[in-house]
């Protein structure tokens, strides 16, 4: 379905002007807000789709809109810099996208000493785009940021990106950080690996997960990083071949008791959880001879999880 077929008054059209990730999150975001029209905000597109595009080197990426603009910002603030602060974007929405008012604002800007921040709010207030709390946590990114190197800085991006679930993109940032880091910056490496077993381990990838979080724990003996490590073993191995590691891993013996404890825990929280409640309702239906709505249900189960996982690998 395309964004117009909404009746909203415009939509602006989408084209292959993003790179095709970055159009494909652009138009969902876009979506997602015209879906809320019973239940919270619309996004009515400002000015005009411009002929020529504004060029972002840090994305890197050509805007066509004031909106894929906004987009940016909203995904990525650990763009939002001094360079972003320049006199030829605001030309370039006066001139392509035909937004005068918010152009003349802008250049207002650069005769008070104005921090990147507030002339980045400038623009998402004025094209309404972002909720209060986007806005607060793009506050909190700009602030967290001052006095840090490159490097912290984006580690501090890659960071957000895995809070955000935006696993690929923070994979990649973490993956340049670690084949570009400095000796002086080594003490960013242990959690880069924590980090990137993380990623792996929330998208099944088992094996990857163990080897990043054993170094993670090889470089500092961080606790946590040693339980992560065997509990990712103990899911990608079958079980007598775990029992086999940890018996021949003396060393390990006080992490693996900690990771049976909690994967002890996970199953309690999981049995009480409305899920498996709804699981058990299905495995009932069948025992009652429903056969063919248990397995409709469990396809829909299936079908349901298969998507959020493309949507993780994805984004």
């Amino acid at each position: 379905m395309d964004a117009d077929d909404y009746g909203l008054r415009k939509f602006n059209k989408f084209g292959s002007k993003l790179p095709n990730s970055l159009l494909w999150q652009y138009r969902r975001q876009s979506l997602r807000y015209a879906e809320g029209i019973g239940m919270g905000k619309i996004l009515l597109c400002m000015g005009k789709y411009a002929e020529h595009p504004y060029y972002i080197d840090s994305v890197p990426a050509n805007v066509y809109c004031v909106e894929e603009l906004c987009y940016l910002f909203a995904s990525n603030p650990f763009m939002i810099d001094r360079d972003i602060m320049d006199k030829n974007l605001a030309k370039w929405l006066d001139v392509e996208c035909g937004l005068s008012e918010l152009s003349h604002q802008l250049l207002s800007l650069f005769n008070r000493g104005t921090q990147p921040g507030v002339f980045v709010s400038t623009i998402l207030e004025y094209v309404n785009y972002c909720t209060p709390e986007e806005k607060k946590k793009i506050e909190d990114v700009l602030q967290n940021n001052i006095g840090l190197n490159g490097y912290e800085k984006q580690k501090r991006q890659a960071d957000f990106l895995l809070k955000n679930k935006k696993y690929s993109q923070a994979l990649n940032e973490y993956d340049e950080l670690l084949r570009e880091l400095p000796e002086t910056e080594s003490a960013l490496k242990p959690p880069i690996c924590h980090n990137v077993g993380v990623i792996y381990a929330r998208l099944y990838q088992f094996e990857m997960a163990a080897r990043y979080f054993k170094r993670a724990y090889d470089m500092t003996g961080n606790e946590e990083s040693g339980i992560c490590y065997l509990a990712a073993r103990r899911l990608h191995l079958n079980e007598n071949a775990y029992i086999d590691f940890i018996a021949e891993h003396g060393e390990y013996h006080g992490l693996s008791l900690q990771v049976e404890k909690r994967l002890n825990e996970s199953k309690g929280e999981f049995e009480a959880s409305q899920e498996n409640r709804m699981l058990s309702a299905l495995k009932f239906y069948k025992d009652e001879g429903n056969v063919a709505s248990y397995y409709d249900d469990i396809d829909q189960i299936i079908m349901k999880k298969e998507d959020e996982y493309r949507e993780l690998v994805l984004e």
